[in-house]
């Protein structure tokens, strides 16, 4: 057991090191580093967040850099599937602990895990491991299944159609802004509904908050960032409903899904070299941003088309993992 060191937020570097804190998102990835002295790397084990989203525990097969708010958990000779058994088991001390009750080095240690055991006692990390790829092969198996039956449904041909300008006024015949001033009146909550800002990183979303009728805003829309550093010009594709801040503008169309939306969005994005904080992406600017898009024969976007080209790159990603797993379709 090793807690990691800390580096406050200002000394960070800019590099590809993932950077682990205590959050309960992305498997605790807070960022990524590319500080090489004054920190702790660490790799092959555990991770379980002392404060903040308490007891939140991560496997880590990769180096990376953790905070003071962490504590690495490894045994020698252990593999990914047998730390993965030991996850949900080590979730559970956030029943116990909390924001007022951090888990401190002193009682880390002396927490227990119930574990299989073999006839003569000692932990019988052998199951564990077996459990959990048994577990990985029905998901798998599953997962292929269902790609098998997608596929058969999905063959189309990509290329040879004429794109067109068009303004965001005309493409999103709703454009409205976000509704929330600020965090300060809205408790967050690790359960709630998606809270976003000005941020690219996390699909938008700073953290999960109440839900407040007044401020919910309807989700399959693409949520355009109009303010914040480093974020400005970006845009985000959301399906589920949300809280946003008054840094977006939220377009709405009918046609709009969630492959229709990333494919929108990863055009949108091409402008965001635009703004600065000296040339702001007003509501006004926004509206007048020009989109280039295929067409159909008539003229009009041509949302097969991009619903298509979307599905099939995410085809080919899915192809490619299965590589890594030695499955063939």
């Amino acid at each position: 057991m090793q807690r990691g060191k800390r580096l406050k937020k200002a000394d960070h570097s800019e590099g590809r090191t993932p950077y682990i804190s205590a959050t309960a998102l992305n498997n605790g990835v807070d960022g990524f580093v590319g500080n090489e002295s004054g920190v702790r790397k660490f790799s092959n084990c555990l991770t379980v967040a002392n404060s903040g989203s308490v007891g939140s525990a991560f496997f880590h097969q990769y180096e990376f850099v953790a905070s003071d708010h962490v504590t690495q958990l490894k045994r020698e000779g252990l593999d990914k599937y047998a730390y993965l058994f030991m996850l949900p088991l080590i979730n559970r001390l956030s029943e116990k602990y909390s924001f007022n009750r951090e888990i401190n080095d002193n009682r880390i240690k002396r927490e227990k895990l119930i574990l299989p055991a073999t006839q003569t006692g000692e932990i019988d990390f052998a199951f564990m491991s077996s459990f959990m790829k048994e577990i990985e092969q029905d998901i798998l198996k599953t997962t292929l299944k269902t790609f098998k039956d997608r596929m058969s449904v999905n063959k189309c041909k990509m290329g040879g159609v004429i794109w067109k300008h068009f303004l965001i006024r005309d493409l999103f015949p709703i454009l409205v802004p976000g509704k929330s001033k600020g965090l300060n009146h809205i408790e967050k909550v690790e359960n709630g509904i998606s809270y976003l800002g000005a941020t690219n990183q996390n699909n938008g979303v700073l953290c999960f908050v109440t839900a407040n009728k007044d401020l919910v805003q309807k989700g399959n829309c693409i949520a355009f960032i109009r303010n914040g550093e480093g974020s400005m010009g970006y845009s985000v594709y959301k399906a589920e409903d949300f809280i946003a801040t008054s840094d977006m503008t939220l377009g709405y169309n009918e046609n709009l899904n969630k492959y229709i939306g990333t494919f929108i969005t990863t055009v949108a994005d091409r402008i965001r070299g635009k703004y600065n904080f000296g040339y702001k992406r007003s509501a006004t600017r926004l509206a007048k941003e020009v989109l280039t898009l295929p067409v159909d024969e008539n003229g009009n976007p041509y949302w097969e088309y991009m619903e298509n080209y979307m599905r099939r790159i995410e085809n080919e990603q899915i192809f490619n993992y299965f590589k890594t797993l030695g499955l063939t379709l």
